[in-house]
C-alpha cells in the first residue's frame, strides 16, 4: 500500500472498491488508462506495488496509464483482475431517429 494513505480497515476498503465498481459501471466510455489508474489509486498502490500484484512490468504500468502505449487484452486483464473485472467489449446502441 502507498505509505501516503493511513491503513484502511476491511469494511473501508471494501467500501471504496464498491465506490470504484459504481464509478466505473456509471461510466463505460472511459479508456483503458483512465480505468487503470483509477483502480490502482483507489486501491492505493503505487506504480510497482500494483505491477507486481498484476505481473507486469512498471515501466508497462506507467506507461499505460499516460497513454503512451496501448496493452494487449491479455495486459489489460491482468490488470483489471485485482478488482474482480475482466476485459470486455462495450457495443454501441443505435440511437431512435426522431420524427
Amino acid at each position: 500500500m502507498d505509505k501516503r494513505y493511513a491503513t484502511l480497515t476491511a469494511s473501508e476498503q471494501n467500501q471504496l472498491r464498491r465506490e470504484l465498481m459504481e464509478r466505473l459501471a456509471a461510466t463505460p466510455e472511459l479508456p483503458i488508462p483512465q480505468v487503470i489508474r483509477d483502480i490502482r489509486k483507489t486501491l492505493r498502490f503505487t506504480i510497482p506495488e500494483y505491477a507486481k500484484i498484476c505481473n507486469v512490468s512498471a515501466r508497462t504500468l506507467q506507461d499505460i496509464e499516460r497513454g503512451v502505449s496501448s496493452p494487449t487484452l491479455d495486459t489489460v486483464d491482468k490488470l483489471l483482475r485485482p478488482m474482480g473485472m475482466r476485459a470486455g467489449a462495450v457495443l454501441a446502441v443505435p440511437q431512435r431517429e426522431k420524427n
